[in-house]
């Protein structure tokens, strides 16, 4: 029970922090999958804004580049049922919130962006294969409601956006425009 209780405040940490400079070198915590703190340089595309970013801090991407993009969230949906969430269908449903493995925007020309870049639908790395299902209040709500997912960081996550974009220029089509 150590660990839970330490990763709650880690997490409690971690929802009151706040970005007052995007452009800052200074590091702040971003709790990811199993409690796991990683330190993240807001605005800063680097290796540890990747891991926290695609272990356990997805949905808070997801939603920071289709909030910037106008990009559509798509769950990744993983083989197996889990079991861990409320709305679990326990195994009966093929859009289980239970098999949600990975989130991503999906992109006008069909590509599936999370922090890593732009990949090929069924071959976005740890997610090859994966069927997609485009997110619902219903199961945003589920993520939003289990404790099998993390409070989301969204004032990291929305740092993160332009560098990814960015790092895309030439990648992504004219037609797509970036809100501001």
């Amino acid at each position: 029970m150590p660990h839970l209780t330490t990763g709650r405040a880690l997490e409690t940490a971690d929802r009151t922090a706040t970005v007052t400079d995007p452009h800052s070198d200074k590091p702040v915590l971003v709790i990811g999958n199993s409690y796991r703190a990683f330190e993240v340089i807001p605005g800063h595309l680097d290796d540890a804004a990747r891991q926290a970013f695609t272990h356990g801090q997805c949905h808070a991407f997801a939603r920071a580049l289709s909030a910037a993009t106008g990009w559509p969230a798509v769950a990744l949906l993983t083989e197996d049922c889990h079991g861990n969430d409320s709305m679990c269908l326990g195994g009966r449903g093929a859009h289980c919130p239970c098999r949600i493995g990975h989130l991503v925007c999906l992109r006008p020309d069909g590509a599936h962006v999370d922090i890593n870049g732009a990949h090929q639908p069924l071959q976005v790395p740890s997610c090859a294969n994966a069927l997609s299902l485009p997110m619902t209040a219903e199961l945003w709500s589920a993520i939003d409601t289990s404790p099998a997912w993390r409070e989301p960081n969204m004032p990291v996550a929305v740092s993160m956006v332009a560098p990814l974009l960015t790092s895309l220029i030439g990648d992504v089509p004219h037609r797509c425009e970036v809100r501001a």
